[in-house]
């Protein structure tokens, strides 16, 4: 395993280009290695940010293997039970923004059903992840992107907040 790296960059201008080519660089290494990518990205501005680098980034090298849109697996890290019409709702965001300008199948979009009940949910949730990675005992992701919100929280959570113990 490498060793962690930070970099820093003066803007989300360069930010971007620079995520992007990072994470087609990840998506052809694992598509050489298992013949798919597993993604799973934030919400937040992240969203606007991979919208707006990621299909650029692809159109310039369309026979570049991490641009191979069919071998994506495509998760999410915090998504709430809203519609998809909702701006609240990450997935609803992601299809808008940048689903619609990328070609991942639908059935590669591992997306929960916001017409279930929690419950329901997160049961065809589980179901969905157990289709998609059979034979592992949890899924595992080739890449997780996480945003840092404003006020420092990543995938909507805040360690000991009192909501985190809301059954």
């Amino acid at each position: 395993m490498a060793a962690p790296r930070v970099t820093v960059f003066p803007s989300a201008r360069e930010l971007g280009p620079a995520l992007s080519r990072f994470v087609l660089a990840e998506a052809a290494r694992a598509v050489g290695e298992r013949g798919r990518f597993a993604v799973a990205v934030s919400g937040g501005s992240l969203v606007s940010l991979l919208a707006a680098a990621l299909p650029e980034a692809g159109a310039r090298e369309p026979e570049h293997p991490g641009a191979e849109w069919s071998r994506w697996i495509l998760g999410f890290c915090d998504e709430r039970l809203v519609p998809f019409e909702s701006p609240d709702s990450t997935c609803g965001l992601y299809r808008k923004q940048l689903l619609s300008r990328i070609s991942i199948p639908n059935n590669y979009v591992v997306a929960i059903n916001p017409t279930l009940s929690v419950e329901e949910a997160a049961d065809k949730y589980a179901e969905r992840l157990r289709e998609l990675f059979p034979g592992d005992n949890l899924p595992v992701f080739d890449l997780v992107i996480l945003g840092i919100g404003p006020d420092g929280h990543t995938c909507s959570l805040f360690p000991d907040h009192p909501l985190l113990q809301v059954t």
